[in-house]
C-alpha cells in the first residue's frame, strides 16, 4: 500500500512516497473470539495485547505457527508464549532489503521504516508491518464520534471500518522492543480523499508553513506533517461553523494554526483515532516545548502575513497585496491550461507499472472488468485503460519466458498468444507502445514484421501534435485533440519512454545493460522512444543484409544524439542513448565511432549506472581501436 504526501495528492519537491507491505496470510486479531474467523492451517493468527501499555501501542502474541523464518527469528519467549519483537523485526527487515535489492543498499532506519534516498534526493520509506481486518477496541469511541459529528460521511466511515488497520514495528520508547504502534494510515488516506478542495488547500498551506517557516528556524525540527494533518482532521470534524470555501481559506487556515499553538502550549497532541495517545508526550516537552511555543507566538503576532516568510507562497501573496483587485482562483482549470492538465495526468499514469505472472492475469482482468462496470471518472477510465495495456504487455512477457524452445507446437502457440496480447496492448496504450511489438518481432527474427511496425511507429510518432513529456506544440495538440477523450489522446497523441525491466530480455543486444542495471538494484532502463526506433531500424536492416538502409538509420540515430536540445533525449537518458549508439556502431563494424560513443556514455550523468557494461563493451572492441 502506498502512503505519504505523494499518495495523498501533493506534488511538492519534498513530497515523499512511502510503502507499507504485509503478508496477507498473517492475521492480527483484537480479541480471542475473532480466532474462529480464520483457518489455522491457512493463516497465522496474531493476538493484540494492549494491557499496561501506552494508548495506541500493543504487543503481538503469536498464537499459531508461521512458515516465515524471518518472523520466527524476531520472536521472544515471555511467560512460555511467543511475542514478536518490533526491534528485531525492524532490524531483520532492514538487513534483508539491503541484501536482496541494491536500490536499498544504503537504507537507514527511520522510525518503523527503512529509508533511502533514490535518484536526486527523492526519499522513499518502506515499512514491513501486519494487517488486521478488524477495528481495535481502543478506537471504538472514534466511530461514535464520527457518527455524532457527521464527518466523515457514513459511506467513508463504513469503508474505513471494513479495511481495518495496521501495526508497525516501533514502540512508545526506543527501549520497549516488544511494543508495536497501531497505525491508521489506510483510514487517513480515505479521510484526505474525503476533504473538499479548500480543506486540501489548507492542508497544503499548513505543510508549507511547517516545512519552510517553522522547522527552518529550528536546529532540530520536532514537528512533522503528521501533526498538522491531525490538526486538520480535528478542526474539520469539530468546527461545523467553519465555511470551507476558497474565499474563507485563510480564516480556516488561521483556525488550524491557533489550535497548533494551543497544543504546543499545553504539550498535548491527541491522536485523531485514539485521543488518549498524546503524540507530543516525548517530543514536545521542557525547553523544546518552550522555544517552539515562543516561535509560534511570534508568528501569531505577525498574523496572516507570516505566510510571506515562505519562499513558495511569497510570490503569490505579494501579487495579491500589490493588486488589491486581483482575484486568485483556486479552481484547477483556471490555474492550468487543458494541455498542462493533460501533461500532468499522463505523467501520473506513466508512473504506474504493473507486473504479474501469467497465472495471475485472469484475476487482474476480472478486476478490470468489475471496475469498468462502476461509475468511473474520465481520469479513472484512462488510468484503467493504461493499466490494462501494461498488464497485457507484461503478461505476454511471462508467456514468452515460460516456454520450452524445443517444443515446436508450444513455440508456435506462444508466438500467436504473445503477438495477440502485444497487438491488443498497442490498441489501448500510448503511441510509443507499438515499439514493444517491434522489439518482440525483432527478437523472434521476424525482421520484416518488425520493420512494418517501425514504419507505423515512425509515422505516428513524427506527427506535429505529438506530446512527449512536457514537449508539445500546444496549438497543434489542442487543434488535433479537440473533443477527444483522454483515452483517445493516449492512443493517438502521447509518447512515453520505453521501459525495459529486468523481468525479461527485450532486445538481445541490450541484455548486458539490463543485467548490470539489475545488479545495481535500479530495476529498469528508460530509453527515449526515438532512440529505440532508430536502434531497431539499424538492427533489422543489418540482419536483412541491407547495408545502405542500416547505415542511414545509424546516421539518423547519431544526428539525433548530436543535435537534440533535450526535447527528445533528456539529460537523464543520454547515458543509455549513447550506449545504444555505440552498440549499433559496433555491430555494424564501425569500431572507431563505437569507441567515441561509449566514451560519450561514460561522460554523461550516470542515471542508469551502466558504466560497468560500457567498460565491458570497450574491452570487446578489436585491438588497435582504443
Amino acid at each position: 500500500m502506498k502512503s505519504g504526501s505523494r499518495r495523498e495528492g501533493f506534488r511538492m519537491i519534498t513530497s515523499d512516497l512511502d510503502t507499507m507491505a504485509w503478508r496477507p496470510d498473517h492475521k492480527v486479531i483484537c480479541d480471542l473470539s475473532q480466532i474462529s474467523l480464520y483457518h489455522i492451517l491457512q493463516h497465522t493468527v496474531i493476538l493484540m495485547e494492549c494491557d499496561d501499555l501506552p494508548p495506541g501501542f500493543t504487543r503481538l502474541n503469536l498464537l499459531s505457527p508461521t512458515n516465515s523464518s524471518f518472523i520466527m527469528s524476531a520472536c521472544l519467549v515471555k511467560n512460555n508464549e511467543l511475542y514478536i519483537s518490533s526491534t528485531l523485526f525492524r532490524n531483520n527487515h532492514l538487513q534483508f532489503i539491503k541484501t536482496i535489492d541494491g536500490l536499498f543498499a544504503s537504507s537507514i532506519p527511520h522510525g518503523p521504516c527503512s529509508s533511502n534516498v533514490i535518484e536526486e534526493d527523492f526519499e522513499a520509506d518502506l515499512v514491513l508491518c501486519f494487517h488486521s481486518n478488524h477495528w481495535p477496541t481502543i478506537a471504538l469511541p472514534w466511530i461514535h464520534r464520527c457518527l455524532q459529528q457527521g464527518w466523515p460521511s457514513r459511506s467513508v466511515l463504513s469503508n474505513i471500518l471494513c479495511n481495518g488497520f495496521h501495526v508497525v514495528p516501533i514502540g512508545s520508547k526506543p527501549e520497549n522492543e516488544d511494543e508495536w504502534r497501531i497505525s491508521f494510515s489506510q483510514a487517513e488516506k480515505k479521510l484526505v480523499c474525503e476533504m473538499n478542495h479548500s480543506q486540501f488547500l489548507c492542508y497544503g498551506l499548513l505543510k508549507i508553513l511547517l516545512k519552510e517557516v517553522i522547522n527552518s528556524q529550528l536546529n532540530s525540527p520536532v514537528l512533522c506533517s503528521y501533526f498538522v494533518k491531525t490538526i486538520l482532521f480535528w478542526v474539520i470534524q469539530n468546527n461545523k461553523s467553519l465555511i470551507w470555501t476558497p474565499n474563507c481559506l485563510l480564516s480556516c487556515f488561521w483556525k488550524c494554526f491557533k489550535l497548533l499553538i494551543y497544543w504546543v502550549r499545553i504539550g498535548e497532541c491527541p491522536n485523531f483515532f485514539i485521543p488518549q495517545n498524546n503524540m507530543f508526550r516525548l517530543k514536545v516537552t521542557g525547553s523544546v516545548q518552550a522555544s517552539l511555543f515562543y516561535q509560534l507566538q511570534d508568528l501569531y503576532h505577525k498574523g496572516i502575513p507570516c505566510l510571506l516568510l515562505s519562499q513558495t507562497l511569497r510570490p503569490y501573496l505579494s501579487q495579491a497585496i500589490l493588486y488589491r483587485s486581483l482575484r486568485v482562483c483556486t479552481d484547477e482549470s483556471s490555474i492550468k491550461t487543458s494541455t498542462e492538465l493533460d501533461i500532468s495526468v499522463f505523467e501520473e499514469i506513466r508512473l504506474l507499472e504493473y507486473y504479474q505472472s501469467i497465472e495471475d492475469f485472469p484475476v487482474y482482468m476480472k478486476q478490470v472488468e468489475r471496475l469498468m462496470r462502476q461509475n468511473l471518472t474520465s481520469h479513472q477510465v484512462v488510468t484503467l485503460q493504461c493499466m490494462t495495456s501494461s498488464l497485457l504487455r507484461n503478461s505476454s512477457l511471462s508467456i514468452r519466458n515460460g516456454i520450452d524452445p524445443n517444443k515446436n507446437r508450444a513455440v508456435y502457440c506462444n508466438i500467436c498468444n504473445v503477438t495477440a496480447m502485444l497487438k491488443l496492448s498497442c490498441t489501448t496504450g500510448f503511441v510509443s507502445d507499438i515499439l514493444y511489438l517491434a522489439m518482440y518481432f525483432y527478437r523472434t527474427r521476424r525482421y520484416e514484421d518488425s520493420l512494418n511496425c517501425l514504419q507505423k511507429a515512425q509515422e505516428r510518432m513524427s506527427a506535429p501534435f505529438i506530446m512527449y513529456r512536457n514537449n508539445v506544440n500546444i496549438d497543434m495538440y489542442e487543434y488535433y485533440t479537440s473533443g477527444m477523450s483522454l483515452g483517445m489522446k493516449i492512443k493517438r497523441a502521447v509518447m512515453v519512454n520505453i521501459k525495459l525491466t529486468f523481468k525479461a530480455i527485450y532486445i538481445d543486444e541490450l541484455e548486458l545493460e539490463q543485467k548490470i542495471k539489475q545488479k545495481e538494484g535500479m530495476g529498469a532502463l528508460y530509453v527515449p522512444p526515438l532512440v529505440i526506433l532508430h536502434m531497431l531500424f539499424v538492427l533489422n536492416h543489418h540482419r536483412l543484409g541491407d547495408t545502405v538502409r542500416s547505415q542511414q538509420s545509424l546516421q539518423d540515430l547519431q544526428t539525433l544524439l548530436l543535435y537534440d536540445d533535450g526535447d527528445n533525449v533528456s539529460t537523464c537518458e543520454r547515458d543509455i542513448s549513447w550506449q545504444i549508439l555505440g552498440i549499433c556502431q559496433q555491430i555494424t563494424g564501425d569500431y572507431s565511432e563505437s569507441l567515441r560513443s561509449y566514451q560519450n556514455s561514460l561522460q554523461q550523468y550516470p542515471v542508469h549506472r551502466i558504466q560497468d557494461a560500457t567498460l565491458l563493451r570497450l574491452n570487446t572492441l578489436p585491438r588497435g581501436t582504443i
